[in-house]
């Protein structure tokens, strides 16, 4: 998904798509690896176009935009990978904007006739007033008149480069045009406290243009993959490549999202600002040098000759996290912000009509809070506010934005979830016939029925299809005997929603037939399975002889994969929405204070983590935030989330064992210990990882399946 959401923002992003190509600026990056040149007319072009001074006030000769803007422009002219100073030109003019509005320069910024470039790589020294020393490379610093750089950890200093050495630093990417600037003292401005300001401008425009890198770098080892032929087949067919594909999508996306936030946070709080551009820098900065390389891991021989485009991408990834992050302190920012209580906010601008939804709720609980405690649950399913996305009569069919008012209003009410019964019954009020509807949706709703999922088996895992558990036709209904496992929570269930091979002769996803089962029946036995953890959560459920009359088999006879693949759907939708992204990587800050952890890499660990967890929150945000603008467009997220949120939490597990030490394991800190051991099942519940790799490259790259084994 691109970075622009609003119809403004598409149209921007596609003119400068346009732009990109017509000015060929791939081939001028290209052509700069063998014979530097000053910006051609694409930086003239840019200016006229109003690129250049976007973001500036009115008063200077800008157009009073954003960073939002700035965004979409620099995410598409990474894309390319564009050359010139477009980068630190447009960050610079930014952070003059905040901290010397009046400066003579703006205007000059604003049409692109002056040129001052924004540097962040090390730093002048200020002795006494005199500011000199060596500071680089500085990108655009080759073509600038004037640049913007470090004194010390706080200010910022504006270097006229008449007054100063330029010593030109090639480096990996020439096309960027830096220099290592030797200043010293004459005519430099300070401005205390500036360097703040230009770290959070430049990590969120550095974000933004390596959002546009990593998208591109799937985009070409993705097209490849489709079409180079090895071993009689696409490459894009052998699981290797699809799960490199796959990761590259979830860092392409993360990028995005992450790059999207600091732009559109950069305006508001500075504490939150300063954070959305940590995690951006520290996501997107480490996704386009990761799916840099793995691009040319999957092109092979072709992608390693100078050739082909592959490496121009590698040295911009490359370039962009060494001038612009680290992405180390990126992290280490992350930590100390979070260290610090700061807490992302989101928010979503919602229609007049959130206030007729608020105001409906609002009124709903008052009623709600005045009833007795027993009578509350049969007013929120009455009222449709149990589950108000399903359809009526059920829920109140609610969409986008008054789900949002509804989330927002209640979220200090104790509404019972549904759990695995939520996404089971869903499916039956989907493809069950009406009968069966009012027989089960409203006993469910109520808490009367506890629903489980009877899918997976001792040779049906992942291969779901793979069902053993047989029905035979009898009078009025069917015999069914075969063995269920891993069905979580069965013991406290009184029915499960089964899939039973009823037509053994049939292909193997035919042939199966969806049915609901009573736990209580006769011939059902629910046997207890212990986890690692010491609990016992899931279950194995045998069947021996147990009748299941006819009407309750849901959807056709023989056409179970449907109703179970809605099942499954539906179930990947749920564990990737924002419930299931937990703030456990915040959670070990206790671990940190309680042991007094000081080692830089764990703490740093602990930053990269909870980036990770904000980048998955912002997925679903994007989510939102395109379904409350009535986007149609089908939506990624949830499988991404799924996946992200399920290796998060392996992730934090360990962390906490390396925090916590030895008390990890001596039984004084048992929730460390056993939140470890549990999060091993997160990568396995409601499909593995690697199946989930699988779904996200042939479904959403669509690559091509596996051939099957006979």
């Amino acid at each position: 998904m691109p970075l622009a959401l609003t119809e403004d923002h598409r149209q921007l992003a596609d003119v400068v798509r346009s732009f990109a190509d017509a000015q060929g600026l791939r081939r001028a990056t290209r052509e700069a690896l063998t014979s530097p040149a000053a910006p051609n007319t694409a930086w003239k072009q840019m200016a006229d176009l109003g690129w250049i001074g976007l973001h500036l006030p009115e008063a200077h000769g800008g157009s009073d935009g954003g960073l939002p803007e700035l965004a979409v422009i620099a995410e598409q002219l990474g894309a390319v990978p564009a050359p010139g100073p477009f980068l630190p030109a447009v960050a610079a003019g930014a952070v003059l904007a905040a901290v010397a509005p009046e400066s003579e320069l703006l205007p000059g910024v604003a049409d692109g006739s002056r040129i001052v470039v924004l540097g962040l790589a090390g730093a002048l020294t200020d002795e006494n007033g005199t500011v000199s020393g060596s500071v680089g490379p500085v990108p655009g610093a080759r073509w600038a008149e004037a640049a913007l750089v470090r004194v010390g950890e706080e200010d910022l200093a504006l270097v006229p480069l008449a007054e100063a050495t330029a010593e030109p630093t090639p480096g990996l990417d020439p096309s960027l045009g830096a220099a290592r600037l030797h200043v010293a003292g004459a005519g430099v401005v300070v401005f205390p406290g500036a360097a703040r300001v230009a770290v959070r401008v430049g990590r969120a425009l550095a974000a933004a243009e390596a959002a546009g890198g990593a998208q591109a770098t799937l985009a070409m080892a993705l097209e490849y993959a489709k079409v180079r032929e090895q071993f009689g087949r696409v490459i894009g067919s052998f699981q290797a490549v699809k799960h490199h594909l796959a990761n590259m999508l979830v860092d392409a996306e993360t990028a995005t999202a992450t790059a999207w936030d600091a732009a559109r946070a950069a305006g508001g709080d500075p504490d939150q600002a300063d954070l959305a551009a940590a995690v951006a820098a520290a996501t997107a900065l480490r996704a386009y040098q990761s799916n840099a390389q793995k691009a040319i891991q999957i092109l092979g021989g072709i992608g390693f000759t100078f050739e082909h485009d592959a490496h121009l991408y590698l040295r911009r990834a490359v370039t962009l996290a060494a001038l612009w992050g680290p992405v180390a302190q990126a992290e280490d920012d992350v930590t100390a912000a979070a260290r610090a209580g700061v807490q992302r906010v989101y928010a979503v601008d919602l229609p007049p009509e959130a206030e007729e939804y608020r105001s409906e709720a609002r009124a709903f609980l008052e009623t709600f809070h005045a009833a007795p405690a027993d009578g509350r649950r049969r007013l929120l399913v009455e009222s449709g506010y149990l589950v108000p996305h399903w359809p009526k009569p059920w829920g109140r069919a609610a969409r986008a934005v008054e789900q949002l008012v509804i989330e927002e209003e209640f979220a200090d009410v104790d509404v019972p979830q549904l759990g695995i019964g939520g996404w089971v019954t869903l499916t039956i009020s989907q493809h069950a016939d009406p009968e069966q509807i009012d027989r089960w949706i409203p006993a469910s709703l109520a808490g009367d029925l506890v629903w489980c999922q009877l899918f997976s088996e001792p040779g049906a895992g992942s291969d779901a299809a793979a069902v053993q558990t047989r029905g035979i036709k009898v009078e009025g209904g069917w015999r069914v005997t075969g063995q269920k496992v891993w069905t979580s929570g069965a013991q406290y269930c009184n029915r499960g929603l089964a899939t039973v091979r009823t037509d053994p002769e049939a292909p193997k996803h035919q042939g199966i037939t969806a049915m609901v089962v009573d736990l209580k029946a006769p011939g059902v036995e629910v046997r207890p399975l212990r986890e690692i953890t010491g609990a016992a959560m899931f279950n194995e459920v045998f069947f021996t002889d147990v009748f299941v009359p006819d009407e309750d088999v849901v959807g056709e006879v023989d056409a179970g994969w449907t109703v179970a693949r809605a099942t499954l759907g539906n179930e990947r939708v749920s564990i990737g929405s924002e419930r299931s992204i937990s703030a456990g990587a915040a959670s070990l800050l206790r671990v940190v204070e309680k042991y007094d952890v000081g080692d830089v890499a764990e703490l740093r660990e602990l930053g990269r983590l909870i980036a990770v967890e904000q980048a998955a929150r912002l997925l679903n945000l994007r989510m939102v935030v395109r379904a409350v603008s009535g986007s149609t467009e089908p939506s990624i997220e949830g499988a991404l989330t799924k996946l992200i949120a399920a290796e998060l939490a392996q992730s934090i597990g360990e962390l906490g064992l390396r925090l916590a030490g030895p008390a990890a394991v001596d039984g004084s800190n048992a929730a460390i210990s056993t939140g470890y051991l549990y999060s091993r099942a997160m990568t396995i519940a409601g499909g593995t990882s690697e199946i989930s790799r699988n779904v996200i490259s042939e479904r959403l790259l669509g690559l091509p399946r596996d051939p099957l084994n006979r």
